[in-house]
């Protein structure tokens, strides 16, 4: 019987500390999961950035499967979620909750289990104290006749070491489940704490001599007195202890945890999630965007980064070598991407010495069918489609209608004939690097415009749709509505003389009200200049000086 007792009794001092350690890293990682509110507030605001049109907040809150960033506050979210049984835009707790029950039924297992341990211990001290006490132990026929005062010493040692280090376990466990976030990892813990009072059993029966085991399996029972009247007071004593470390257990632990995961999902996922901020240091003013909702990406629908990674995982180079990726354009080293991907488009559209439809994609141009430069134009075509919604473009063609949209600057870049970068009279609504016409691209232009006349010529279309997608281009330009200014009435008066009256009526409206850009001069930003429709009008002919820098060629002579 010593021997036995005083390997459970070393076997449990050594589990104890391990899962006291255990204990502590798990409440570390739950204080720094579930933050105090305002250590998660700061957090929401310092998370709010913008990712493919959506919040990074939006996106945990809808846990989102396609993040790279924050995924450890989306699994958080997940577990809350499965923990108190609610949906992932409830903010209210559920009358039931699963993971509150799972987690009381598993405090109640190991409170059954610790007091199996505490009543062994008990039924052998009371077993032990009818031994009589004596210089010497008397062991005959697997009876205890006799016991020494020094194993009965020890042994009283042991039932106490027992008992400590059941209650320590019994507090430990039951603190360690309460403090469980998830429910997986809440079955996983209540079966490692059961089988921790089983260790010494396995190891006892693994390790020890055989011939001590058959000793032990062939001591005679001892006889303990119960009566009635104990077994009853007993058996109420046991229910009331049980009962009274699960109750405590869910008012002190659980209970405090549901409401803190609560709190946790308001502070992240309660009000407005739809917008994203950043600081500008230079000016000093903090700057929003309204983002879409993360919930329209519950159809599987990619954004263009992740469409375009899905698409190349299947065709890289390491598997299929000499294929060409559909959307994205490699660098050829480290410093060529750091710049490629802070490129803006000025930079991109003064990157090319040609124009890259007309002397690249179109049929029979000088560098078509160019076994380096195809690829690299095909891609740009492709991802200029996708930026628009459009997968695998194959051709300007396809893409004809969407040139005059605000975020077609790609489409302006690769197919500058077709969106008439290189027609001298187009409409002006975009004609500049900045919305992506090629600088080769607008120079064909200017050459071209050496055949135009030097002439007024607002009775063409171009004239025209200028002014009629004036609403379109600097309400896409600015990211606001212009008709809900101040301005848009003056401005559409000058929109309807311009209509009505033509060129002239630049002599009265000479400039902008929105943007304050002069229309002959144009805006470098948005529009080239007004005087390739009314050259007479903006001073480009019988000049007397230096001959203005917006002025077509044609009026140069």
């Amino acid at each position: 019987m010593v021997p036995r007792q005083a390997t459970r009794v070393a076997l449990q001092l050594q589990l104890t500390p391990a899962l006291w350690l255990q204990l502590t890293l798990q409440h570390r990682m739950n204080a720094a999961t579930l933050e105090v509110p305002e250590d998660r507030e700061t957090k929401r605001r310092k998370i709010g950035q913008e990712l493919e049109c959506t919040s990074l907040v939006s996106r945990v809150c809808a846990l989102d499967g396609a993040l790279i960033l924050s995924n450890r506050q989306a699994d958080l979210m997940k577990q809350i979620n499965a923990f108190l049984g609610i949906r992932k835009a409830e903010l209210l707790p559920q009358p039931f909750q699963p993971g509150v029950l799972l987690c009381v039924l598993c405090i109640l297992l190991w409170t059954l289990c610790v007091y199996k341990e505490l009543r062994s211990v008990w039924l052998s001290l009371e077993a032990t104290m009818q031994i009589s006490k004596a210089r010497r132990t008397t062991f005959e026929n697997g009876v205890f006749h006799n016991i020494s005062y020094g194993r009965y010493s020890l042994l009283l040692l042991t039932y106490a070491a027992r008992a400590t280090i059941a209650s320590v376990l019994l507090a430990a466990g039951i603190l360690w489940l309460a403090r469980t976030t998830s429910i997986q990892e809440l079955m996983l813990n209540a079966v490692a704490l059961n089988a921790i009072l089983d260790v010494d059993e396995f190891l006892f029966s693994c390790l020890t001599p055989i011939k001590i085991q058959h000793v032990m399996q062939s001591l005679e029972p001892m006889h303990v007195k119960y009566s009635r009247k104990r077994s009853q007071c007993e058996t109420l004593a046991h229910f009331a202890f049980v009962s009274a470390a699960v109750v405590l257990a869910y008012f002190l632990l659980v209970g405090p945890l549901t409401e803190t995961m609560l709190v946790v999902k308001r502070e992240l996922c309660g009000g407005n999630q739809s917008f994203v901020v950043s600081y500008n240091r230079n000016t000093q003013v903090t700057h929003g965007f309204v983002t879409a909702k993360a919930a329209a990406r519950d159809d599987g629908k990619l954004s263009v980064s992740e469409l375009a990674v899905k698409k190349h995982i299947g065709i890289s180079p390491e598997t299929t070598p000499g294929e060409v990726p559909d959307y994205i354009l490699f660098s050829g080293s480290r410093a060529a991407f750091d710049t490629d991907r802070q490129q803006d488009m000025n930079e991109q559209a003064a990157a090319y010495p040609f124009c890259i439809e007309t002397q690249l994609l179109k049929e029979g141009a000088l560098l078509n069918g160019n076994a380096h430069m195809q690829p690299v134009a095909e891609i740009l075509l492709r991802n200029a489609g996708l930026a628009l919604g459009y997968e695998m473009a194959s051709s300007c063609a396809q893409l004809r209608s969407m040139c005059n949209r605000s975020d077609a600057a790609l489409l302006r870049l690769v197919c500058g004939e077709t969106c008439g970068c290189v027609d001298p009279l187009a409409s002006p609504w975009y004609k500049v690097t900045a919305q992506g016409c090629s600088t080769a691209c607008l120079h064909e232009a200017d050459l071209l415009s050496a055949n135009v006349s030097c002439e007024d010529d607002e009775t063409g279309r171009h004239w025209e749709e200028f002014w009629r997608g004036y609403e379109e281009a600097v309400s896409g330009h600015f990211g606001d509505e212009v008709t809900q200014t101040s301005l848009w009435y003056t401005v559409n008066q000058t929109i309807q003389g311009m209509l009505s009256q033509g060129c002239a009526y630049l002599h009265t409206e000479p400039q902008d009200f929105v943007t304050g850009a002069t229309w002959c001069e144009g805006m470098p930003d948005l529009f080239k200049p007004l005087a390739s429709i009314c050259p007479q009008t903006c001073g480009c002919s019988g000049f007397t000086d230096v001959f203005p820098s917006y002025c077509g060629s044609s009026c140069n002579v």
